[in-house]
């Protein structure tokens, strides 16, 4: 495909960076890839001169010459690393994330090649240590991290699969009225009453976790709508959630619940 093609040069394929310039420079400059501005100009400029050199009078734009690099990693083995090592790894990245899902692989394992193949983790996790502000954006950014895999499994879970695109899309419409009104003014001396899922990337000296108990927490009850929306996949009705998985996302929030603690955490029962 095109770099440059508008919406009508066909279907996009999964994980494809070449279905738009845009989302090419958004990804190279994302913590994906790790590129600032500096590194995406020069690589730029390079591209330009090898289009030059290999007899093109008039070479495409630099941001359409990175897409068309970051499609095809390959073309980067002959530029400096000092700027183009990190549009070189995504590249490879994201074509092994689209075999994987090609072959049938599911959101949550092309998330994590993603992942995984990057400085990022490493990154993150040393801002974590070192604490101050930047340790506590870091916290954030791995929560939202944790919660991003949390949604793909259970996704796959009750659906039996149904496409990275699906999952997408999913993600794109999803609207928790909690998480979009506009935050409040707190008092420092106050209390915060909320829900485990509201709590992601918050922090506080004291959290009490109440109603830890048989029946409350973990609430093994079935999740989704009366018509069991959540139970269509692509290969027909899925089968619901097992006690075992539900209790296993009930074991996921109650650790994000407890993790918001810096100094203390009371749990309370009856």
């Amino acid at each position: 495909a095109d770099p440059g093609a508008g919406p009508g040069a066909g279907p996009a394929q999964p994980a494809d960076p070449a279905g738009g310039v845009e989302a090419a420079l958004m990804l190279l400059a994302s913590p994906l890839g790790g590129m600032d501005a500096a590194d995406l100009r020069r690589l730029g400029r390079a591209l330009r001169d090898e289009e030059r050199a290999a007899g093109v009078k008039v070479p495409a734009p630099s941001d359409v010459l990175l897409a068309r690099a970051l499609a095809e990693p390959e073309r980067l083995t002959a530029h400096d690393p000092a700027y183009a090592r990190g549009a070189q790894r995504l590249g490879l990245l994201l074509r092994k994330a689209r075999e994987l899902l090609q072959g049938g692989g599911t959101a949550e394992e092309a998330l994590w090649i993603l992942w995984d193949g990057t400085p990022w983790p490493d990154r993150l996790e040393r801002r974590a240590r070192r604490g101050g502000p930047a340790g506590r954006n870091a916290d954030r950014d791995l929560d939202a991290v944790c919660a991003l895999f949390d949604t793909a499994a259970r996704a796959e879970e009750r659906t039996g699969g149904s496409g990275a695109l699906n999952f997408l899309e999913q993600l794109e419409a999803e609207d928790i009225a909690a998480d979009t009104l506009t935050a409040r003014t707190t008092r420092p001396d106050a209390v915060r009453l909320m829900t485990a899922h509201r709590s992601k990337g918050l922090e506080w000296s004291l959290v009490v976790v109440a109603g830890v108990q048989e029946g409350l927490w973990p609430d093994l009850r079935r999740r989704g709508s009366l018509l069991e929306a959540d139970r269509i996949g692509r290969d027909g009705l899925a089968e619901p959630l097992t006690p075992g998985a539900l209790l296993a996302e009930e074991r996921r929030l109650f650790y994000v619940a407890a993790t918001r603690a810096r100094d203390r955490l009371v749990v309370t029962a009856v």
